[in-house]
């Protein structure tokens, strides 16, 4: 068996290989096309692809890729490689050649300094994958390993120990009912000084106070290039006294009819008083107008949000594993 980086002519055999896998309904991912190969893989920095040929023909293949721009804290030294997807052909599995790929990912990261693999959302390479029970709808990145596909158990088994588990969340938005409960508690944080909701740019109120204490940079990175914008897409905010407390979005549908927003956050100062709940059935009813036919999320099992997404009205879809193997 020869293990080897991608070359261009691979790629049908790959895009074989991942039909016939989605087929089979063995992942979620969507069928492949050779324009979202290279979108994805090939034209994405720091990511590198492996596949594993015997007698000339292709039996297996795996991507993986590592940071190449780095938020605030994050250094090359201090941040993992990640495993993005691995496929072995049905008649080679249990065969080794799963293992001589992942060999190949880790050996090659190692020597550009790396001490950790993982696989996460936060790895480079967003890859949609289709809600299960839906018309089609997609989520565009897989939270971590897939519980319910055999690369989790092969990566256990390879010395991937589970970090957190997450639960991917969804909701038809011709489902969603807001309660009236939402406008009894914006107008109770109103009495209290606090206006939720619609979030004016020109204001510019300062939220460098609440990403420091959430501790999110990325949060930071988004709300400072949002509002600096000219024409700046909808977020959802909670503003007292000048200082933003609380937000959600930016708010934006994506082609395929996702509402897709980058997350939601109130200041530690600010939490049990209800303003998660306020902004994020605004944030449904912003996904409403701009044409949204659902939305998806992924969050924590351990994650008290959780409740507040189940009582909006999204159910869990599927679970997934943060896993990370240490050197």
């Amino acid at each position: 068996m020869d293990i080897r980086t991608f070359e261009k002519g691979d790629l049908p055999a790959i895009i074989e290989l991942w039909n016939g896998c989605v087929r089979r309904e063995e992942v979620l991912y969507r069928p492949l096309k050779a324009e979202y190969f290279e979108e994805k893989f090939l034209q994405q920095a720091g990511a590198e692809v492996f596949v594993a040929h015997e007698a000339g023909v292709l039996c297996g293949f795996l991507a993986g890729c590592c940071l190449t721009s780095f938020l605030p804290g994050q250094t090359q030294e201090n941040t993992p490689a990640y495993l993005s997807v691995v496929m072995v052909a049905p008649e080679k599995r249990k065969q080794g050649v799963g293992s001589a790929l992942l060999d190949a990912f880790e050996a090659h990261f190692a020597a550009m300094g790396k001490k950790k693999f993982s696989v996460s959302s936060l790895c480079p390479i967003n890859l949609d994958w289709v809600i299960p029970g839906t018309p089609g709808h997609e989520h565009n990145n897989m939270p971590g390993m897939d519980e319910g596909c055999m690369g989790y158990e092969f990566l256990k088994k390879r010395g991937y120990g589970v970090y957190v588990r997450e639960v991917a969340m969804y909701l038809n938005l011709a489902d969603y009912e807001k309660k009236p409960e939402v406008e009894e508690k914006r107008a109770q944080l109103f009495k209290q000084g606090i206006a939720a909701g619609l979030y004016d740019t020109t204001i510019g109120a300062e939220f460098d106070g609440m990403c420091d204490r959430v501790g999110s940079e990325y949060w930071r990175m988004v709300l400072r290039e949002e509002t600096a914008k000219e024409n700046p897409r909808p977020i959802l905010a909670a503003v007292t006294d000048g200082h933003i407390v609380g937000f959600t979005g930016p708010v934006d549908r994506q082609e395929n009819g996702r509402g897709w927003f980058t997350g939601i956050c109130t200041d530690p100062l600010y939490e049990r008083r209800g303003i998660a709940g306020v902004l994020f059935n605004d944030l449904m009813g912003e996904f409403i107008k701009v044409g949204a036919a659902y939305s998806t999320l992924f969050t924590g099992t351990e994650n008290h949000a959780q409740r507040l997404y189940l009582k909006t009205g999204f159910r869990p879809a599927r679970y997934f594993a943060i896993m990370v193997k240490n050197v």
